[in-house]
């Protein structure tokens, strides 16, 4: 019933949009290369994947930020990190129509003929071995465009909201030049607040929170303060709406939850700073409606109902993205 439900939605568009459907439809953050290779998946697998080819076509995803997560305690951090990008490399040979993508323009392109672009985002800068540098260029040649500084523990460079830690480290200011340097978009989803305010106040180049919601909708330490947003705004930067529901609403998050949070994310860092990071795929709680990416129509049709413009879901759907990801590219210096 949902998928019919679902399929219905996608073909009638929001309110006003007619003709002019954006190009670029971007999910931030997305946790299916931990499944493709911890439980020996295919990324175009019919079932066992919220965020696989086929739901992220359903719902009309065309831009997936695929993530690397270097995993806990009991793994070796950097040798996994580099086992989820060669299977994700393998995978994006093996399919037909789906592409690494290097730029915005590139990921126009793929869009524009109806196929799925991909690149690549790493939730944690522990999964960096010690030659940092070395791993990071390694990365960004491989298609690596985001850097999440923290997962839910702090490390060598930086203080999570997991564990309450603190600000930056010598090494973490390092890090953050260096990644900017190259034209990498520096993601303060996972951070601490100190971090978060030293990264987003010092930035010369637009930062994001590729999976967060809004503090001051639901309390939360992984969601962002009023502060943040704004920050983020002022840098140029996005928040992508994370959809696992116990960040939503304390119990029976839905759609229309997640579109409060879109809301008050357009309320104070107006409309350029909302972007979708669903998190599917990262063993979320995911909304009732909500259960995997195919069903993504009916969360555009909530934000339209709780009163966002169709400019504004246009641009939250992949151009807000586009815009802070080009001027990331255009500061990297050589």
């Amino acid at each position: 019933m949902l998928i019919a439900v679902v399929a219905a939605l996608a073909s009638i568009p929001t309110r006003g949009e007619g003709a002019a459907v954006p190009a670029v439809r971007a999910d931030l953050h997305l946790d299916t290369p931990s499944q493709v290779l911890l439980e020996s998946l295919a990324l175009d697998a019919q079932d066992g994947l919220e965020a696989g080819v086929p739901r992220l076509e359903e719902g009309g995803t065309n831009l997936a930020v695929m993530v690397l997560w270097p995993g806990g305690r009991g793994v070796s951090h950097r040798t996994r990190t580099f086992a989820l990008l060669e299977r994700m490399e393998a995978e994006i040979t093996r399919l037909d129509g789906v592409h690494l993508v290097r730029s915005p323009a590139d990921a126009r392109r793929v869009a524009a003929r109806g196929e799925l672009g991909v690149l690549f985002a790493l939730e944690g800068a522990h999964g960096l071995g010690a030659d940092w540098r070395g791993d990071l260029a390694e990365l960004h040649e491989r298609g690596l465009a985001m850097l999440g500084l923290t997962w839910s523990t702090s490390n060598r460079f930086a203080g999570s909201s997991g564990d309450g830690g603190g600000g930056l480290t010598e090494d973490g200011r390092l890090l953050i030049r260096e990644a900017q340097r190259l034209g990498m978009l520096v993601d303060l989803s996972h951070a601490s607040d100190a971090t978060a305010r030293e990264v987003c106040l010092g930035s010369p180049v637009p930062v994001v929170a590729s999976h967060s919601g809004a503090r001051a909708v639901l309390d939360h330490p992984r969601n962002l303060s009023d502060s943040l947003i704004r920050c983020i705004a002022e840098s140029g930067g996005v928040v992508g709406l994370n959809l696992h529901g116990p960040f939503l609403r304390a119990a029976g998050a839905d759609a229309a939850a997640a579109a409060r949070h879109a809301t008050h994310l357009r309320e104070v860092g107006g409309p350029g700073v909302v972007a979708l990071g669903s998190d599917y795929d990262g063993w979320i709680k995911t909304p009732t409606d909500l259960p995997h990416a195919g069903a993504l129509p009916l969360l555009w049709r909530a934000m339209a109902e709780a009163g966002l413009s169709d400019d504004d879901i246009r641009a939250a759907r992949g151009e807000n993205f586009l815009r802070a990801w080009e001027r990331a590219q255009t500061s990297a210096r050589p």
